[in-house]
């Protein structure tokens, strides 16, 4: 939906030009969503056309702890429905914050519990004060703790860079591992009941899987940690546990993938998501465009 257009080189070496700058178009089929979505399978892009936004004229950040995951994926829920402004917010379960605080030297050291990171934002500080005001509710209704606010720029950045950093931050959790980044996507209304049950199920498994995710538009993010000399056993354990996790994540009407793609990976998941039918048509539009 940032996409306002594209230049294209299709695999007959025919450069194509979809979208524009107006700031809608109902003509003809839409090549530019068709094009962004093929993840380079379709054509090559040259160019790309993207929508600006304004900085907004205020800006606080917060962190707010939780009982449990599915409490502050709960509340995730809550904060949209009642129409908080919030720019960003990203959940990271225990495991994922104990890694955070081994890392970060940069930001104090947060409880160890499932947290909510928040930015919120308005057309002044009055309007984000008031934002903020019904944001601590709606989490205190999910059993949210107190609020640690960062409010000047360079306290948010110190902030979501160390949040940034979760991954490398994981790694040290179990020393010598490379991270196996899984990726799913789910109604927010059962955001809750999915992140919760995946990290039933990593516990369950025995493996190291903190979690994390995007929790504003029900994205998340098993990371997996694995060592070349890790038992079969193990490996094993960690594909069932991505495949059960895909396979809820269906069942509960989401989707396999929500920004990494599908590569060789989740081929096998794309007829249970869309059908044959809509897989067998996929095929026919690569057919026709590279032959």
């Amino acid at each position: 939906e940032n996409c306002l257009g594209l230049t294209a080189v299709l695999a007959s070496g025919e450069v194509v030009r979809t979208g524009g700058r107006a700031r809608k178009s109902s003509a003809g089929y839409d090549l530019t969503r068709l094009l962004v979505g093929s993840e380079g399978t379709l054509a090559v892009l040259t160019e790309v056309q993207l929508k600006l936004y304004p900085l907004p004229a205020a800006v606080s950040a917060a962190t707010c702890s939780f009982p449990t995951l599915s409490d502050a994926a709960r509340a995730v829920a809550g904060l949209l429905q009642c129409g908080v402004p919030v720019s960003r917010s990203e959940l990271l379960d225990a495991s994922a914050i104990a890694a955070f605080n081994k890392y970060s030297t940069e930001v104090a050291d947060l409880q160890e519990a499932p947290t909510l990171f928040l930015e919120v934002e308005g057309v002044s500080e009055a309007a984000v004060e008031a934002a903020a005001a019904v944001a601590r509710e709606c989490c205190a209704d999910s059993g949210g703790g107190e609020f640690q606010w960062a409010t000047s720029e360079s306290e948010r950045r110190r902030l979501w860079a160390a949040r940034h950093a979760t991954y490398y931050a994981s790694l040290a959790l179990r020393p010598g591992s490379r991270g196996v980044v899984t990726d799913a996507v789910v109604p927010l209304s059962r955001l809750a009941e999915v992140m919760g049950e995946t990290a039933a199920d990593v516990a369950a498994a025995g493996v190291v899987g903190p979690i994390f995710g995007h929790a504003g538009d029900g994205n998340f993010h098993c990371i997996l940690l694995l060592r070349d000399e890790d038992p079969p056993d193990y490996v094993e354990r960690l594909s069932q546990l991505n495949d059960r996790l895909i396979r809820r994540t269906l069942a509960a009407g989401g989707s396999c993938t929500g920004e990494h793609g599908v590569g060789v990976g989740k081929k096998q998941y794309l007829a249970r998501e869309f059908g044959e039918g809509a897989v067998e048509m996929m095929r026919t539009v690569k057919r026709s465009l590279d032959p």
